[in-house]
């Protein structure tokens, strides 16, 4: 019983912390992660073909899509960055 309680505590100073990030995601299923400026996604959702979207375009790069003009120039105010802007093209 020692030997396996012993395990048990061994076991649970060994385990590895994950940490977690807060933020919805857009309409794509991705978000920005301020904290670490990562943008990534976690489940692809499907985009309705009727509504428009917007896109982060910046050095080079696209980001999205977002619902509204607003939700992309809120993520981009909320990663800081300078110099992108918001977009109707995906490409």
């Amino acid at each position: 019983m020692k030997k396996l309680l012993g395990i048990l505590v061994l076991g649970l100073l060994f385990c590895i912390k994950a940490y977690s990030h807060s933020g919805n995601t857009n309409a794509g299923g991705c978000h920005m992660n301020y904290a670490t400026a990562d943008y990534h996604c976690h489940k692809t959702k499907l985009t309705n073909p009727y509504q428009t979207y917007y896109y982060i375009k910046h050095q080079g790069q696209t980001y999205g899509p977002y619902s509204s003009y607003s939700s992309c120039m809120a993520a981009i105010r909320g990663a800081g960055v300078y110099g992108a802007f918001c977009s109707t093209s995906q490409y």
